[in-house]
């Protein structure tokens, strides 16, 4: 395949931190071995050697947890002495990390600037907020660390972007979080809407549709003040949506309308085709035994796909369909009448009522002003 994406739990679902809502710890709960360790160096060569015997223009090596720090920084040292190994057609290859911010220090930033990495900063908002959920496993707030970290990529010129968990509390202070990162610098967000368990049942944190609607409606309209008047902000939701009005395709995965081929890699070796199913059932294999093409080639692979193509006639009736495109599949529940339905529905639908007519505007702005 041309372009090949691993997403890598180099230390499985482990982590120095016990975020209450964190879905991972809920993934790794509901399979027989909910945590494989830290990958050994036998495991992690034969990954990337088998992701450039896969790879033919580029390879894109994500990073996450658990809390992917937690393999230690030598581990990593010793990932790029196998990349510059096994790279040996020197194709394209790029690096992200997706990382809580609290076991970063000068050699991390080193490594990181060394190797152009993308970093994903997890941040809730301000130091209530985000201390709310975001606990070490003392039971203690992690905002100072956190915010320290921040600081020391921005001085360093780490390249990152700001990750914020949408749980009940975030729904509620939209417009108080999305000033707390433009004051601090911050000009890429991500908002990502929490997960309630697989099992169900209301938590403190459960975001409801409402609740998301109304965080939707509220930053968005303060990013639009801010777009309009010439100021580069970055949300990458909104920002979708913007190439969307253009007539572009997305770029997040939970917007095409349909799951990709995406791997996502176990610390002992074994790949998913999701990281919100990360579960035995739908274990495609191991990149230890075999290779990654005949992995994307599985039975199992192949159903989740086509299940993920599945809109129901409700969507297909809708006028926002090629705007939403019925969404990502683990937001959608079944519903009374046995039909799929995104539980996030009502939140799009009123949020597209609003402000159409505003991203249509943007586009209009950016068009004019490129």
């Amino acid at each position: 395949m041309k372009n090949l994406n691993l997403l890598i739990k180099p230390a499985s679902s482990s982590c120095n931190l016990r975020c209450r809502y964190c879905f991972y710890h809920d993934v790794a709960d509901n399979r027989k071995i909910p945590n494989y360790g830290i990958m050994n160096d036998t495991t992690f060569e034969n990954m990337v050697k088998n992701a450039f015997q896969t790879a033919e223009n580029s390879v894109n090596f994500a990073f996450q947890g658990g809390e992917p720090t937690c393999a230690g920084v030598d581990f990593f040292k010793r990932f790029h002495e196998f990349v510059e190994k096994h790279n040996t057609k020197n194709i394209t290859v790029n690096f992200s990390l997706q990382t809580n911010g609290t076991l970063i220090n000068k050699e991390w930033i080193s490594l990181f600037k060394k190797y152009n990495y993308l970093v994903g900063l997890s941040i809730d908002g301000n130091r209530e907020i985000h201390d709310k959920f975001r606990l070490d496993a003392e039971g203690n707030g992690t905002f100072r660390k956190v915010l320290k970290t921040a600081k020391d990529f921005s001085k360093a010129g780490v390249e990152f972007n700001v990750l914020c968990v949408v749980n009940k509390v975030a729904a509620e202070n939209g417009i108080l979080i999305y000033n707390f990162f433009k004051n601090n610098g911050f000009r890429y967000f991500q908002f990502i809407p929490c997960l309630d368990s697989f099992e169900g049942g209301e938590e403190d944190f459960s975001l409801t549709a409402d609740d998301y609607g109304k965080f939707l409606d509220e930053t968005f309209d303060e990013w639009y003040k801010d777009i309009i008047s010439g100021k580069k902000v970055s949300i990458r939701y909104f920002d979708n949506l913007i190439r969307m009005v253009l007539g572009q395709e997305p770029e997040a995965c939970d917007m095409v309308g349909h799951c990709n081929l995406n791997g996502i890699i176990e610390a002992d070796g074994s790949m998913y085709p999701c990281d919100f199913y990360v579960l035995d059932e739908y274990k495609l294999g191991n990149v230890n035994d075999t290779s990654i093409k005949e992995l994307f080639k599985s039975d199992v692979e192949k159903s989740f796909l086509q299940s993920s193509i599945n809109t129901n006639s409700k969507c297909k009736m809708c006028k926002y369909l090629k705007l939403c495109r019925s969404g990502c599949r683990r937001h959608k529940e079944m519903n009374s009448e046995g039909v799929w339905e995104n539980r996030f529905c009502s939140s799009y639908m009123s949020f597209f009522d609003k402000n159409l007519p505003k991203m249509i505007k943007i586009a209009e702005f950016l068009l004019k002003n490129q």
